[in-house]
Order: structure tokens, then C-alpha cells, then sequence
């Protein structure tokens, strides 16, 4: 059996989001366990949403983390398979059928392709999305073997029960959102590919207003200081004891990278000014987060 989990942590308790979302996934869900993640939809709120499904409700704390409502929302699932999508998110039509079907082929995990809306969305996707290009998709070295992607987000991606189970997402505080990145290189380290299924579309809403957008990208920064460690001991060990040493240097250059990326993404497939002006704000914010990320985290978090 297949089941889904959907968090509301992003939708601050509102039903309208929700509702559409429910209004989309309606045809993908025959046979599927819904399981939903809330901190206080009131009854009448939750059997309006629900419109005769069989959901389970799994109340949380307002104070309760976004990583806290995945794996609580997990642990109230029973099947063989277990698919996470955010409350905020559109899927395509074939969104969940296109995420589970590699398991078939034994997946263990399995990560679709997540976008933003709109003309901004492919510059938007390579600071924030890069690991989801089609193009970026490592081939296992095994003939005929599906794609895989070194990292995944918690809001489109599936996990066979027991792998899940064993691991969930660690809580490392005060990070905001980099804990998925930090399982994908647990599974990574243990051998456990994740499984790229570029079909499995969602759209990914932006942040609701200026002042949220400025936050968030205040806290990717930040984040990006986070999980710097976690990605030299992965990839580098020997060299983390001299990267460490420079301070906010190393994950400024990232930052930088990432930027140069983009600018080039936005020459070549535009629009271009909107588009390197889009990553020239960005890169300021990832970096001011980055370099004030104490401050920063005691603020938002």
C-alpha cells in the first residue's frame, strides 16, 4: 500500500491551500492512505477538507518544526511505501503515480522534480533546485539503470517504509532547512541511491509575500553555513579541518558559484535582466544569511 503524507507547516493553518491541493490529488488517490499534518484545524475544518476521504488527522504543536510534521505524519502511516508533498505545492496530474512507480524496479527512495512558477522559475530552480535538472541526473553505471540525484526535498520525494523508518529526518537546530540534504548524504554514505523519476512534477508556491521571501532567503544562507560540515565530511573529510579554519570564506565562494551558474543560465535562457537581477538580490541575501547566519537563525527560528 502506498501512503501520503502531507504537511501544512508551510500553509500556517489555512484551509484554502489545502483544499486546493486535495482538489488535485483527488484522482491519484484510490488505494492511497492520506495521512495530514496540522496544529489546530478545528473538526468541522478537517470533514469540509476531507469530503468523505478517510484521512488521518495527526495534530502537532504550533511550535512544531517543518522536519517534526514529516516524521510525525510518518509515523502515523502503514504502507509498504510512503510519499511526502507539501501543503503549498501544485502536483501534475500524474504526480504520484510517476513517484512510486520506480519502486517497482526496487527503488528505495525515489525524488521527483520539483519547479517554481512562472517565467523566473528555471533561474529560481538552479539556486534553489539544482539537483532536480533532468541534465544534472547522474547515470548509475549499471546498463539501463535509472538516473540518480545526490540530494532530494522533502516535499517531492517517496522512501520504501523501512528505509525511512531507520533513518527519519535528524533534528539538527537550529537549521531550517537543510535536514533532507543532511539524510540524502546518509543514504549516500550507506549506499542507498535515490532514484531520480523526472516525470514526478510538482510546482513549488513562492513565499507568500516580500518579507517572507527576504526570509527565507536570509535562512538558506544561514543554512548553507549549516550544512557546509556535513557535505566536507562527505565529500572531502581530509580537507575539513583547513576549511574550516577560513571561516565564512568557503561557503561565501558556494554561494558565489551558485550565483555564476545562474547568471549564466539567465544569459542563455533568459529573461535575462529580470533574471540576473533576480540572482544578484539572491546572492546578496544568501550572502548576508551566510555571514550572519547566528543572528540570523536566533531571529527567524
Amino acid at each position: 500500500m502506498i501512503s501520503l503524507v502531507i504537511e501544512t507547516y508551510n500553509i500556517d493553518g489555512e484551509a484554502a491551500p489545502l483544499r486546493k491541493l486535495l482538489y488535485a490529488l483527488e484522482p491519484q488517490l484510490d488505494g492511497v492512505e492520506l495521512v495530514i499534518t496540522h496544529d489546530g484545524l478545528d473538526g468541522k475544518t478537517r470533514d469540509t477538507l476531507a469530503n468523505g476521504r478517510a484521512v488521518t488527522w495527526v495534530e502537532l504543536p504550533g511550535e512544531a518544526t517543518y522536519y517534526e510534521h514529516k516524521n510525525r505524519g510518518f509515523d502515523a502511516t502503514t504502507g509498504d511505501i510512503v510519499a511526502f508533498i507539501d501543503g503549498d505545492c501544485s502536483p501534475d496530474p500524474d504526480w504520484l503515480d510517476e513517484l512510486v512507480a520506480p519502486f517497482v524496479n526496487g527503488a528505495k527512495v525515489v525524488a521527483g522534480a520539483t519547479s517554481y512558477p512562472g517565467a523566473l522559475a528555471p533561474i529560481a530552480n538552479a539556486i534553489d533546485f539544482p539537483y532536480f535538472d533532468g541534465a544534472n541526473a547522474r547515470k548509475c553505471s549499471i546498463a539501463d539503470a535509472p538516473p540518480t540525484v545526490r540530494n532530494f526535498f522533502a516535499n517531492n520525494v517517496a522512501f520504501e517504509r523501512s528505509v525511512f523508518a531507520a533513518r527519519k529526518y535528524p533534528t539538527i537546530e537550529p537549521m531550517f532547512h537543510g535536514q533532507c540534504q543532511v539524510l540524502a548524504l546518509r543514504l549516500l554514505q550507506e549506499g542507498i541511491p535515490v532514484v531520480f523519476a523526472a516525470n514526478a512534477r510538482l510546482t513549488h508556491a513562492w513565499p507568500d509575500d516580500l518579507r517572507e521571501w527576504l526570509e527565507v532567503r536570509l535562512l538558506r544562507g544561514a543554512d548553507t553555513v549549516s550544512l557546509l560540515p556535513y557535505l566536507l565530511a562527505h565529500y572531502t573529510p581530509r580537507a575539513a579541518p583547513t576549511v574550516n579554519r577560513l571561516g565564512a570564506l568557503p561557503t561565501l565562494a558556494l554561494i558565489a558559484a551558485r550565483a555564476i551558474g545562474s547568471s549564466w543560465h539567465a544569459l542563455r535562457r533568459g529573461p535575462v535582466l529580470r533574471g540576473l537581477g533576480f540572482v544578484a538580490i539572491a546572492t546578496v541575501l544568501d550572502s548576508i544569511g551566510a555571514a550572519t547566519s547566528p543572528s540570523i537563525y536566533r531571529v527567524f527560528t
